[in-house]
C-alpha cells in the first residue's frame, strides 16, 4: 500500500493532528501515536504495524489515504468519466438570456464592452429562441438565468419569452435573474412569481457614498437609495423566491462590506436574503486599475476575514466544497449564453465579444464555431492537464473558472489566476472547520443535549457528511453570481 499523493497531514497548536485526503473529501482526527505513524508512512512508506488496530486501516483504505498502486489514476479516470457524462448530459438545457446589451449603468470594473448597445431582442429572435429549445427534443429540464447588459430593461421580452417558454411540453424548472436593481419597481416585483424568477441578484458595492462612486448611472447621478427602496419592495411584497445581495470587492471597498452586511442583516431580518462578497477579477486587457484587484491569497484572507468579523457561517462552510466536476454553463455541451441578436456564447464574459462567438440561433445548425465549444468543454478539462493531477487539491478544485483557464491556458492571457484557493490555504480552511466543529461539541456537552461523546480510539473520522466527495448532487447549469 501507498500513501496517497491527495493526502495532508497536518499539526495545529490548538487542535492537535488531522489527516485529510482530497480524493474523499475526509478529514481523519489522530493523537499522537496515529499522527506519528502517519509521519512514519508518508516519509519512508512504512505501513503501520501489526499493533495498529485493524479499524483503522481499513478506514485509510476505505478513505483512500492508502492506496494501491495505480489505484488514484483509475479513481482520477473515473472522476473525468463523470465529468463528461455530466458535460453532455442531454436531459437538461440551461440557458443564460440577455434580452438587451444596453445597461443604465457604467460601473468601472464591468468586463463587458457593449452597454451603449441599445438593441433588444427581436419579436423573430424571440420566435427563433422557441425553435432553438424546440430542436432539443430530448431535454426534460429547462433552466433560465436572465441576464444583460441590465434584462429590466427589456422586461416585455422576458415575459414575451417566459409565456412561449411555459407553453413547451418541457419541465421549466424557473429562472433566476441578475439585475442592478435600480428598475425594480412594484409592478415588476408583483410579476415576478408568474414569471417563475425564483432568485434575483443584485448588486451593492458598500455605503451611500462609496456605492454611487462605483455603480453609477449612465448619464451619472446616484443609485444606492433607489435600490434599496427597491430591495425594500421586494421583500416586503408577496414574492415567494429569495434574494442575493452581492458586494463586489477590490481593495477601494473592502473595509465597506462588514458594515453593509451588517446593516442588510439588520434591515432584513427574517426575511428570504443573503449578503456575499464577489472578487473583482478583470481581464488583463481592462481598462480598470489592476493593481485594486485582490490576487489570490489577498481574496483568501479577506474571506476569512468575514468569518473573524462575525460572518456566521455555518458548521462546516469552510470545509472544502467546490465544484468537484468543475461544471457550469461554460463547459456544458447544452448550455448557451443567447445574446440579444440571437448569437451564442458559452460563456456569460463572453458576452459581447465577436470573436468568442460560437453559433446563432438564426442557423439551423446553430454551432458554427465547434472548436471552440470543444475549447471550453474538452480544453479546460483539469485532468487532462499533467501539472493539475499532480497538485494535490485537484479533486476538490477541477480546475478552477473554465474561462479564466481558457484565457490562461489557450490564450496565453498572463496573470490569470484561475487556481483554487485550496491550493495555498488548504489548512487554514480545515482549520476554521475544525475550530467550530469543536465549538459546537463544547457547546453541545455544556448544555448537555443528551449526546454522548463518543469513543474516538485515538482516531475519529469528522468530516461534514454532506461534504463527502460524489454526494454533492449534480451542478445547477446555470448560476447566478457574476461581476455586474
Amino acid at each position: 500500500m501507498l500513501w496517497s499523493r491527495y493526502n495532508t497531514l497536518f499539526q495545529l497548536q490548538r487542535f492537535g493532528g488531522f489527516l485529510y485526503n482530497a480524493l474523499t473529501n475526509t478529514l481523519l482526527e489522530l493523537d499522537s501515536a496515529h499522527y506519528e505513524a502517519m509521519e512514519r508512512f508518508r516519509d519512508s512508506n512504512l505501513e503501520p504495524d501489526a499493533a495498529t488496530e485493524s479499524d483503522f486501516l481499513t478506514l485509510l483504505r476505505r478513505n483512500k489515504a492508502m492506496v494501491e498502486s495505480g489505484e488514484e489514476s483509475r479513481l482520477l479516470l473515473a472522476r473525468q468519466y463523470q465529468r463528461h457524462a455530466l458535460c453532455f448530459d442531454t436531459s437538461r438545457l440551461g440557458l443564460t438570456i440577455c434580452p438587451t446589451l444596453q445597461c443604465n449603468f457604467r460601473c468601472p470594473y464591468c468586463f463587458e464592452h457593449s452597454q451603449s448597445e441599445s438593441s433588444a431582442m427581436s419579436p423573430e429572435s424571440v420566435d427563433r429562441l422557441i425553435c432553438f429549445i424546440k430542436g432539443y427534443k430530448d431535454i426534460r429540464h429547462l433552466s433560465i438565468a436572465w441576464y444583460g447588459g441590465e434584462p429590466l430593461l427589456a422586461f416585455d421580452i422576458i415575459c414575451d419569452i417566459t409565456e412561449k417558454i411555459k407553453a413547451l411540453d418541457v419541465d421549466f424548472e424557473g429562472a433566476g435573474m441578475v439585475t442592478n436593481g435600480y428598475l425594480l419597481d412594484s409592478a415588476k416585483i408583483a410579476r415576478l412569481n408568474d414569471l417563475k424568477i425564483n432568485s434575483i441578484q443584485i448588486t451593492l458595492d458598500g455605503s451611500e457614498e462609496v456605492n454611487d462612486t462605483r455603480r453609477v448611472l449612465a448619464g451619472g447621478g446616484p443609485t444606492f437609495q433607489r435600490i434599496l427602496a427597491n430591495v425594500d419592495a421586494l421583500m416586503n411584497s408577496n414574492y415567494e423566491g429569495t434574494c442575493a445581495i452581492r458586494v463586489n470587492i477590490d481593495k477601494t471597498n473592502q473595509d465597506q462590506f462588514f458594515a453593509l452586511r451588517a446593516a442588510l442583516r439588520e434591515r432584513f431580518k427574517g426575511k428570504k436574503l443573503t449578503v456575499y462578497a464577489g472578487h473583482v477579477n478583470t481581464s488583463i486587457d481592462h481598462h480598470y486599475d489592476h493593481n485594486c484587484s485582490l490576487d489570490l491569497q489577498e481574496w483568501t484572507e479577506f474571506t476569512f476575514n468575514t468569518h473573524r468579523q462575525g460572518g456566521h457561517q455555518a458548521r462546516g462552510s469552510f470545509y472544502p466544497s467546490g465544484n468537484l466536476d468543475s461544471i457550469c454553463v461554460a463547459t456544458t455541451h447544452q448550455g448557451f449564453v443567447v445574446g440579444p441578436e440571437g448569437e451564442l456564447y458559452q460563456c456569460w464574459e463572453d458576452v459581447g465579444k465577436p470573436d468568442m462567438v460560437i453559433g446563432t440561433i438564426h442557423e439551423n445548425d446553430p454551432i458554427t464555431n465547434p472548436a471552440l465549444q470543444a475549447s471550453y468543454s474538452i480544453g479546460t478539462d483539469a485532468y487532462n492537464d499533467p501539472d493539475c493531477r499532480e497538485c494535490t487539491v485537484l479533486p476538490i478544485c477541477g480546475g478552477g473558472c473554465a474561462n479564466k483557464r481558457l484565457r490562461a491556458k489557450q490564450f496565453g492571457e498572463e496573470g490569470t489566476e484561475f487556481c483554487s484557493p485550496y491550493r495555498d490555504n488548504l489548512t487554514q480552511h480545515l482549520e476554521a472547520y475544525i475550530d467550530a466543529f469543536r465549538s459546537k461539541e463544547i457547546c453541545e456537552s455544556v448544555l448537555s443535549l443528551g449526546l454522548d461523546k463518543k469513543e474516538t480510539r485515538g482516531y475519529r473520522d469528522i468530516s461534514p457528511e454532506k461534504k463527502r466527495a460524489g454526494e454533492e448532487g449534480r451542478p445547477a447549469i446555470t448560476a447566478i453570481a457574476q461581476e455586474v
